[in-house]
């Protein structure tokens, strides 16, 4: 099975990496400066599972001539459309797409883009980052990823998902085989949703959100409109997840924050759109309290014209 990864940053570089270490055939769809990165040190990963280098085979935009039997999409959600651009040489009548993105709306997209029958789910949890030096960073041990079919996804996709789960399971990485991917979709997104709105409207971690009178209760008011929404698209969270997310938002002192916070701390593009606006405008069809999301997508839309204002200046 022939696997193309779109970059090779902290997440499609840390997944990829992993696939290589098992014996993937796999290359890495990167710009020059990346590419020159990579030829010269190999892609290196520094991990608490143990470091690893592995050679890393790429390939520029301009050298995609023929297509893969499964692209691994792990950009930013603005970054997407550009993403489809730089993947499409490489999708033929055979190919699957495997996005690693936060959130759902991206999935309407793909398929707009490419046919429904090519279009799979998949979610990651990884705390990571690429440091200047090209090395990815892997901060804390957690390492999960989820992928499955969707309704849509053509019967062909099942050996290819069977084989990228055994090909994982020769490294550390958790890795699921799904049989519902839009619920594993959808139980992300309730998650993601109240954490990114609650941490970055208050800019706070979760344990200051709630020293605070009414902290805990906007808390619970946020998450309880996402699970409705996810109730309303037919996607209810299991009880497991709700009580995961239940105890993740009643940690007192928790340090917890989304990393949504930490991109508008280093005055980085956030994916704003794509997470809070698109829970807040669902939450609002159905009627209901929005809790903190139509608050912080306000915040983030002048967080956002703020940011491009400063950047022209300069």
């Amino acid at each position: 099975m022939k696997i193309l990864v779109l970059g090779a940053g902290a997440i499609g570089g840390y997944f990829g990496a992993r696939l290589a270490q098992a014996g993937a055939d796999l290359s890495f769809l990167v710009r020059e400066r990346r590419a020159g990165q990579l030829r010269a040190q190999g892609l290196v990963v520094r991990s608490p599972h143990g470091d690893f280098t592995v050679a890393a085979r790429t390939v520029l935009a301009s050298g995609l001539d023929e297509p893969a039997d499964l692209v691994l999409l792990a950009c930013k959600a603005y970054d997407l459309d550009d993403a489809i651009a730089s993947i499409r040489p490489a999708v033929g009548p055979g190919t699957h797409v495997l996005p690693l993105l936060n959130g759902v709306a991206h999935i309407a997209r793909l398929q707009d883009a490419f046919g429904g029958e090519r279009v799979l789910g998949g979610s990651c949890a990884i705390p990571a980052t690429l440091a200047a030096n090209g090395e990815i960073v892997q901060l804390l041990p957690l390492h999960r990823i989820v992928f499955g079919r969707l309704p849509q996804s053509s019967a062909a996709a099942g050996p290819k998902l069977e084989r990228l789960l055994e090909l994982f399971r020769a490294t550390p990485v958790d890795a699921v085989l799904a049989p519902d991917m839009w619920l594993e979709l959808w139980e992300k997104f309730v998650g993601l949703a109240t954490l990114a709105a609650s941490t970055c409207l208050m800019r706070a971690s979760v344990g200051d959100i709630l020293a605070s009178d009414e902290g805990a209760a906007y808390l619970q008011e946020t998450f309880d409109a996402c699970v409705r929404a996810a109730e309303a698209a037919g996607h209810p969270p299991r009880e497991a997840a709700r009580a995961n997310f239940r105890q993740m938002l009643q940690q007192r002192g928790s340090p917890l924050t989304a990393s949504m916070l930490r991109d508008i701390e280093a005055g980085s593009r956030t994916e704003g759109e794509h997470i809070v606006a698109d829970m807040l405008r669902r939450v609002q069809a159905l009627g209901l309290a929005p809790g903190a999301l139509r608050p912080a997508w306000i915040h983030l839309q002048s967080y956002e014209r703020r940011r491009l204002r400063e950047a022209s200046r300069d």
